[in-house]
């Protein structure tokens, strides 16, 4: 069992250790320079961006219904992030992220600083401080249960973000989600387009990314993302040539949130 101790600690703390491990890590504390985006996860989505993955100095807005894959995206990025040496922190003040998923996406759960903050004000907050201390290159703020009210406070965000060089990832609910869009740099829209299978099990899910908005390049790059459930992406070498697409239609949608335990008639 993991020390409490070694879990819950004040925030100044976790950043010295970060800055330890940082470099440990050959990530240097001091001033950014000119630096290559941050990789998506997504090699069709890295060109579809236009800048070869999330610009640095961006708050990117993440649009996607519930269950739109906003979520696995963004732990996809984390992995590419993490594989590339770069420390990531999740701001969780609803405390919905799950870390056995995480890891089954690919996260490496060690380097990934985990803060659930009071409330989405303190969110945004923290996720600045995170920033201007240039040890985290990627932020993600899981504002989904936010209201409207705490948008106005991502401004100075997004300008912390610009002198620092870092990118932050914001996965927004439906009241927060127009005045977000008109701080962030750069939104990306997710449509689910089909369900993923393999037999009868459900795996993932096909959705078309469309970018709406970009600060740094033009906008209206789509690409076609197939982002896996956590039990699917444990079989991704045998994904990619046994599951078959399903439309998104209404009845799909109610095979996969029926329960897998089926009663069947003798």
């Amino acid at each position: 069992m993991t020390d409490p101790a070694l879990v819950v600690r004040p925030l100044p703390e976790l950043l010295d250790a970060l800055r330890d491990q940082g470099l440990r890590r050959g990530i240097s504390p001091g001033p950014m320079v000119a630096a290559d985006p941050l990789p998506t996860g997504q090699p069709s989505l890295d060109a579809a961006l236009r800048t070869g993955g999330w610009p640095r100095g961006a708050l990117t807005l993440i649009d996607a219904p519930a269950g739109g894959g906003a979520t696995s995206l963004a732990l996809g990025s984390i992995a590419a992030c993490q594989a590339a040496g770069g420390l990531v922190a999740w701001l969780d003040p609803a405390d919905r992220l799950d870390p056995a998923t995480a890891a089954r996406l690919g996260v490496e759960l060690e380097w990934l600083l985990v803060v659930r903050p009071a409330d989405p004000a303190e969110a945004v907050e923290l996720a600045g401080w995170l920033v201007r201390s240039r040890l985290i290159e990627l932020v993600v703020l899981d504002l989904a249960d936010a209201p409207a009210a705490a948008a106005p406070s991502l401004n100075r965000l997004a300008d912390q973000l610009v002198r620092a060089g870092s990118v932050a990832l914001l996965l927004a609910g439906s009241s927060a989600r127009e005045p977000a869009g008109r701080v962030a740099g750069v939104r990306l829209e997710l449509h689910r387009r089909a369900w993923l299978a393999v037999g009868q099990d459900l795996v993932g899910q096909r959705v078309e990314a469309t970018v709406t908005r970009h600060r740094w390049a033009l906008a209206g790059g789509q690409a076609t993302l197939d982002l896996w459930f956590a039990e699917g992406r444990r079989i991704d070498p045998l994904l990619r040539s046994v599951a078959l697409p399903r439309e998104a239609e209404a009845p799909a949608a109610e095979e996969a949130a029926a329960p897998a335990l089926r009663v069947v008639s003798a």
